[in-house]
């Protein structure tokens, strides 16, 4: 569940850049930051 990782990142300091949203094909996507500013995207998978 992407909503629910967001929010554990999130309580442990970490950068959330955009959170989750859905991509019109149904994909949940979010990005966070890791501490030297490069994105990282948590996302479901496409099935």
């Amino acid at each position: 569940n992407v909503a629910e990782t967001i929010d554990m990142m999130r309580a442990q300091g970490v950068k959330v850049v955009k959170e989750p949203t859905e991509k019109p094909w149904g994909q949940i996507v979010a990005y966070v930051a890791d501490p030297d500013g490069h994105y990282i995207e948590i996302c479901t998978s496409i099935d």
